[in-house]
């Protein structure tokens, strides 16, 4: 097995140990009568210093460090992803109350449990990312998370707000329904916690048969490309089962990676936080700016 393939399983045997520890971690904060919710968050972070290690000693591109302005800019997300997330918990409370334990998920194994929650989650977020990609009005809010120049491990939360507050209001309620125990639903959060970072990584991976069950960052290179051909594909968050199943499956076997990543056909497109929070009220600014490059094709986003 070349260093490339090795990285590649290594970075997603990571996830899974990470995932065990959370769970041993919030197994014995329980045991001694302690808060249990740090657990998924300390085991999460630590994983993040790990993948940004990687990344500097094994990038796939040099050129993809990032400044300290894309830096800060992206911690401004998490920041904003955070709130968006308490905020849409709490309006799908009555939701989640009416519909718990629908499908009494609690009665499976732990780890049945949690595979069960995120082909789940996957299902409902990879079609709502489709229809972000392919309606108009939807792709000007979306546009923010293809704003990036530069893939790395950080931008995997730079999500405007209104994306991430519907889309985690329908993660609510799935996984609500579907009735998780708190054990399920500790390894299914820590999975979800660390996998973004981990398809978003600047890590030079090869990832080969996992690309079949995951959505690895080779697979998700391509979703960033400029090209829109190349880019409305591998719309999955953790895994690449439901996008073969769609048809919305990209890896060409010829070629490693896209040539450039970005907001397609606009090379103009705003940099910083607040300007990218505005994107959907300034579109057709924003448009005008790249009224050189525009145009409209019929199976392009407008």
């Amino acid at each position: 097995m070349n260093r490339r393939r090795l990285t590649s399983w290594a970075l997603h045997g990571g996830v899974v140990a990470g995932a065990a520890l959370s769970l041993a971690a919030d197994r014995h904060l329980r045991r001694r009568g302690r808060n249990p919710a740090v657990a998924v968050p300390a085991v999460t972070a630590a994983f993040y210093g790990v993948v940004a290690l990687v990344e500097r000693r094994r990038p796939y591109r040099a050129d993809w460090r990032p400044t300290l302005k894309e830096f800060v800019t992206d911690g401004q997300f998490l920041a904003s992803v955070m709130a968006s997330q308490g905020l849409a918990m709490a309006v799908a409370a009555p939701v989640r109350r009416r519909t718990r334990r629908t499908l009494r998920a609690h009665r499976l194994p732990v780890a049945a449990g949690a595979v069960l929650g995120i082909l789940a989650f996957d299902l409902f977020h990879s079609r709502l990312h489709q229809l972000g990609h392919v309606w108009g009005p939807a792709w000007r809010v979306h546009s923010v998370h293809h704003s990036a120049e530069r893939l790395y491990w950080f931008n995997a939360t730079r999500f405007q707000s209104l994306e991430m507050f519907v889309d985690m209001v329908m993660e609510t309620v799935v996984i609500g329904a579907l009735g998780l125990s708190h054990e399920q639903h500790v390894v299914y959060q820590a999975v979800r916690g660390m996998y973004g970072q981990v398809q978003h990584c600047n890590v030079d991976v090869d990832s080969g048969p996992l690309n079949r069950v995951f959505s690895t960052p080779d697979l998700h290179r391509w979703h960033h490309s400029t090209v829109y051909a190349e880019g409305d594909t591998n719309y999955g968050a953790v895994t690449s089962v439901w996008d073969q199943l769609f048809g919305n499956h990209f890896d060409p076997a010829d070629r490693d990676g896209p040539d450039q990543i970005g907001v397609g056909r606009m090379p103009d497109f705003p940099q910083t936080f607040w300007e990218l929070e505005r994107v959907p009220l300034d579109w057709d600014t924003i448009k005008q700016r790249n009224a050189d490059t525009w145009f409209v094709e019929e199976t392009a986003a407008s």
